[in-house]
């Protein structure tokens, strides 16, 4: 599976998690999941672009890469924070979408594991 499809499973999981508070909960709680659902792709592909980044190759020392790396997640706790404040809301939808991203790579992960091996 590629880091493609685990973009579609988060986006997939932020629209549906959106539905499914607006229609439960109200639509300001689906706001809250769907705002913190992007922060969660933005997050992947962050995570993607500075572990490449990171990679030993040939090019030139970027320090800057490992800082980046670990401030990603003072920038996801800054951008929860600021939805929950922005919108008046509980934590609760805001940090369950900030985990679409992990719920997509567990069910990638479930799914590779019962496809059959091509030799």
């Amino acid at each position: 599976m590629t880091v493609r499809h685990l973009y579609w499973l988060t986006i997939a999981f932020g629209v549906a998690g959106c539905i499914a508070y607006s229609a439960v909960q109200g639509f300001r709680l689906g706001l809250a999941f769907l705002l913190g659902a992007g922060i969660s792709l933005v997050n992947l592909w962050l995570f993607n672009y500075l572990a490449g980044s990171l990679a030993p190759s040939t090019s030139e020392n970027k320090p800057w890469s490992a800082r980046a790396f670990v401030s990603r997640y003072l920038l996801l706790f800054a951008g929860g924070y600021a939805i929950i404040r922005a919108l008046g809301v509980n934590p609760l939808p805001v940090v369950l979408g900030l985990l679409t991203s992990t719920a997509a790579v567990v069910v990638a992960s479930i799914a590779e594991l019962f496809r059959p091996s091509t030799p």
